[in-house]
């Protein structure tokens, strides 16, 4: 049996139809500096998607496969604000990782329950 390699090109290859779908995503991946900002801030969707993106082959095997997963649970049509959720709930109890509630588009509400969360 032969081993199947992926590589970056393959997967946006397979995402650009659905990416270009989610509000923003275009216009974000394109801006920079204080358009990115205000961009960011009216699309968190595309914020999230945009992180994925750019973290689908991480130095880190297990933060690697995590991502691949929240990718193709997007590519599938998973609500991105639940696949958000999922992600930072497994990176939290997985690695602890600090929650910033900006850069991942989350209510005030869930910031808090992470915040307690990360507690335990």
């Amino acid at each position: 049996m032969g081993t199947i390699t992926h590589t970056l090109e393959d997967y946006i290859a397979q995402a650009i139809p659905v990416l270009t779908e989610i509000p923003g995503f275009t216009a974000l991946a394109k801006a920079d500096g204080q358009d990115y900002d205000a961009l960011a801030a009216k699309y968190p969707d595309a914020v999230f998607a945009l992180m994925i993106v750019n973290n689908l082959f991480h130095h880190d095997r297990e933060i690697s496969e995590i991502t691949q997963q929240a990718f193709f649970s997007i590519m599938d049509g998973v609500d991105i604000p639940f696949v958000s959720l999922q992600y930072l709930l497994y990176n939290m109890t997985a690695a602890r990782i600090p929650i910033s509630r900006h850069i991942h588009g989350i209510t005030e509400y869930e910031y808090t329950l992470f915040k307690c969360w990360q507690i335990f």
